[in-house]
């Protein structure tokens, strides 16, 4: 694990930082890096906020601080107007009494962010729906302005049926600044019971999201199981980020998960940024040392991301390979999303 990546996870999880050891201002390289990271992972508005609070900000150069809190600002315009509209949309679902509980980012600058809500980058608003009444539900937004058009960065070429497990097509309202997914599950493998996820919402700030049990237990998978963290051994700041904070909400939350591999693959991954005190278990000996050595060295990353990559490939079925090898050549706007994805183009 690079310094820069330990760097950040004291930062993020309040660790003691040694003033005498603080990176220089003028040490180009680490900070380049330090930002290369940060946005990568979607955490500059969280190190700004950790920065600002514990006094760092005098510590770097005016430049980085200034770009920052430009960020943060940024974010927390966007987070404000993430607010109003997942409070409409909530208006709009209890009047017509659908059965729905807010996910993500809007679930956690309702709850846990609630007094800093520029401290988190949100995508889209997430929301799940009983399956019952989820065509119920997008009829309710198509009439109050939303669209299903020109909801990607290229014209969809597959169906709803061919790739989209969980949710339905993203819908936006040319007059709003979210997009909205309305989800009737919530993992690949269907591992969450969505109808009780849902019975057990709890009301924070106007809006119904899931209890904290539920929240960090869907936190966790949604980034193993269906962003393949446990397959790909990796970790994202921000996921771990909002997994540690919403630790802290109950003792001994943990114990309170449903068991299962991505659970205690997440803590090895905690326990190795030193997030989280954990011993691994002796099955988890080989993803751990996949763990440090894909974090550790380059040619191990490399070679680990061939390998997910062909598997990935290999396991989608041939159908939706063809239509995407077929999109390749025909849609520019697609073929410049797939390259940028690969890194081939920047």
């Amino acid at each position: 694990m690079n310094s820069v990546n330990r760097f950040i996870a004291k930062i993020l999880s309040d660790q003691a930082i040694d003033i005498l050891s603080f990176p220089e201002k003028n040490d180009n390289k680490f900070w380049d890096k330090f930002v290369k990271i940060g946005s990568s992972h979607y955490i500059i508005p969280a190190l700004y906020s950790k920065f600002k609070e514990r006094n760092f900000l005098v510590l770097i150069s005016d430049e980085l601080s200034s770009y920052m809190r430009h960020i943060y600002d940024l974010n927390l315009k966007r987070n404000l107007e993430l607010e109003k509209e997942s409070s409409e949309i909530s208006s709009i679902f209890l009047a017509n009494n659908i059965d729905h509980v807010f996910l993500k980012g809007a679930a956690l600058i309702s709850s846990i962010y609630e007094h800093d809500i520029g401290i988190r980058m949100i995508g889209d608003i997430d929301i799940l729906v009983k399956k019952s009444q989820i065509l119920k539900a997008k009829s309710i937004l198509l009439l109050d302005g939303y669209s299903t058009k020109n909801t990607g960065p290229f014209k969809p070429f597959l169906n709803d049926s061919d790739y989209r497990i969980n949710h339905l097509q993203r819908l936006i309202n040319k007059n709003k600044l979210f997009a909205v997914e309305l989800h009737f599950d919530l993992s690949k493998n269907k591992s969450i019971d969505t109808d009780i996820f849902i019975k057990r919402k709890q009301k924070s700030n106007g809006i119904y999201i899931p209890n904290n049990i539920n929240l960090l237990n869907h936190t966790i998978i949604n980034f193993q199981e269906n962003d393949n963290g446990s397959l790909k051994a990796g970790f994202h700041f921000r996921t771990l980020f909002d997994v540690y904070n919403l630790s802290k909400t109950q003792l001994h939350i943990f114990d309170k998960l449903p068991i299962s591999e991505h659970l205690q693959r997440i803590k090895v991954v905690l326990n190795n940024l030193n997030l989280l005190k954990f011993k691994t278990p002796l099955k988890l000996f080989l993803f751990e040392l996949r763990f440090r050595l894909i974090h550790s060295f380059y040619i191990f990353s490399l070679i680990n991301s061939i390998i997910i990559v062909v598997f990935l490939f290999l396991s989608t079925p041939i159908t939706i390979r063809l239509k995407q090898i077929k999109a390749l050549f025909l849609q520019k706007d697609y073929r410049k999303y797939a390259l940028k994805k690969i890194r081939i183009v920047k």
